[in-house]
């Protein structure tokens, strides 16, 4: 049977590898900036030390700012490729649909059954 909406199809599978590539690029990026914000909040040890020593404050503060901006940023990212690979599947769905009611008509059309038209809607 042939294949028809070529140009569809060819978005469908745009769709669905952007939307790995988002994922994937998304975690990379989110475990790089949550390092950057870990050694960040390290280099300044100093800071939020409120004993007036030379205390661990930017360490934990880099800590806590790093595990919140790595799960903002993977919810972010889950979303955005979720969206993404959904949208592609719903097109191939569709397609799908559309492949499958050709098929059944050119089935009956063999036995000669012509299927009758819809009811009016009043």
């Amino acid at each position: 049977m042939e294949r028809r909406y070529r140009a569809l199809r060819t978005i469908a599978t745009i769709f669905k590898v952007v939307g790995w590539m988002v994922l994937v690029l998304g975690i990379l990026s989110a475990c790089g900036t949550s390092g950057l914000i870990l050694v960040g909040g390290a280099s300044v040890p100093g800071m939020m030390d409120l004993g007036g020593g030379a205390g661990q404050g930017g360490l934990v503060w880099g800590f806590v700012g790093a595990v919140v901006m790595f799960l903002v940023m993977m919810v972010t990212v889950g979303l955005y490729a979720l969206i993404l690979i959904a949208t592609a599947e719903g097109i191939y769905v569709f397609l799908d649909i559309e492949e499958n009611t050709r098929e059944m008509a050119r089935r009956l059309a063999q036995r000669g059954i012509t299927p009758s038209p819809p009811a009016p809607i009043q």
